[in-house]
């Protein structure tokens, strides 16, 4: 019997609210028919509503908790870290969203490693330079934005033009990310892997009612397609879909009303010589 491939989403900044990059994919996934678990460490203040919130949705969820204050101890970390150990080969790792006190970026190296170890895929979506350090592990998937890129490649204050955006995520693809989704926001996103680039502007909306989690959808839909093997044309444009919908929306997207966002968006294949 072939093992189930198993999802883990991380979530590391334990604040006041319910809202973590890792548990909004966990959403997006399971609206999406796949499951996941979320997992990370979370305060102790919201613990029980973060996991009341995950069990109403169906979706499984280990917490770590932090019990007094707001840094996190290294006692805490290096528990998520064995957690993690449960990983198997082909399962996949998404660390997602920014960390609270007391966790260095330099972590992210530390649960790359859990995953490379294991043999297991690893999604990040930080905001950290440290990404850089762990291409080197082949991560299957990479989402910066523009403002994350420009910093990674010490462009913060200079005007950047798409293409040299495509041409910065085609280098980290070249130093070992098998793929690179680049939110541009309003101007939609693309992806880019060894063979090419494609690239798409996003649908046309009347008012953004909130664009928080908009990043979150993009992602988690993106993933949600590579799982189900779409091609790469039809996986962009959903996410960019999703990622819109989720912008003039009081939350993340239900995807009932994604599929007329989705017609408005025409995903081009492009070398890196054309992105402008």
């Amino acid at each position: 019997m072939e093992d189930i491939v198993l999802i883990y989403t991380v979530t590391l900044d334990p604040s006041e609210s319910v809202v973590g990059k890792g548990i909004n994919i966990s959403l997006v996934l399971k609206k999406l028919g796949i499951e996941s678990i979320a997992t990370g460490i979370v305060n102790h203040k919201n613990v029980e509503q973060v996991a009341e919130e995950l069990d109403k949705a169906e979706i499984e969820n280990q917490f770590i908790e932090q019990k007094r204050g707001i840094k996190i101890t290294a006692k805490n970390q290096q528990k998520l870290l064995d957690y993690l150990k449960v990983l198997k080969a082909g399962d996949i790792l998404v660390i997602a969203g920014g960390f609270a006190k007391g966790i260095d970026p330099v972590y992210l190296t530390d649960l790359a490693k859990v995953a490379d170890k294991k043999a297991a895929g690893l999604v990040v979506d930080v905001p950290y330079e440290n990404v850089l350090d762990i291409l080197p592990m082949n991560p299957l998937l990479i989402k910066p934005n523009e403002t994350e890129l420009k910093h990674w490649f010490e462009k913060d204050n200079q005007k950047v033009t798409t293409k040299e955006l495509i041409n910065m995520a085609h280098y980290l693809v070249v130093k070992g990310a098998q793929h690179v989704l680049l939110s541009l926001g309003a101007n939609g996103a693309a992806i880019v892997n060894m063979m090419d680039a494609l690239m798409a502007h996003a649908p046309e909306i009347e008012e953004v009612v909130d664009s928080t989690g908009s990043g979150d959808a993009l992602l988690g839909t993106f993933l949600a397609g590579m799982l189900k093997g779409y091609m790469p044309v039809k996986n962009l444009s959903d996410a960019i879909a999703a990622g819109s919908d989720t912008a003039r929306s009081d939350w993340l997207t239900d995807f009932r009303t994604t599929p007329a966002l989705q017609k408005q968006v025409i995903a081009r294949r492009i070398t890196f010589e054309e992105a402008e």
